[in-house]
């Protein structure tokens, strides 16, 4: 929905592309689209971005196999265990 919504800028769109081709597993950056990034934000800020897109990809995997919530540890662990 994001890819064609009106209620995104160009720019919005590729850092949402960025951070999704970032997170997928492997990861599947498009060497055009980080110039694209580059070009518009910089070096200094894609570097950034590229941090903050890590630092919340880690979160979302962490928390939940740790059972985390904001408030903390959670009654039951939802994150399927194996053997």
């Amino acid at each position: 929905m994001w890819r064609s919504s009106e209620a995104f800028t160009p720019l919005e769109r590729d850092v949402m592309k960025y951070a999704e081709s970032m997170t997928v597993t492997p990861p599947q950056v498009e060497d055009v689209l980080v110039e694209r990034l580059r070009a518009a934000l910089g070096d200094a800020a894609l570097v950034e971005l590229t941090t903050m897109i890590s630092v919340e990809n880690m979160r979302a995997r962490t928390n939940p196999a740790l059972c985390l919530t904001s408030q903390g540890f959670k009654d039951h662990c939802e994150a399927e265990r194996a053997g």
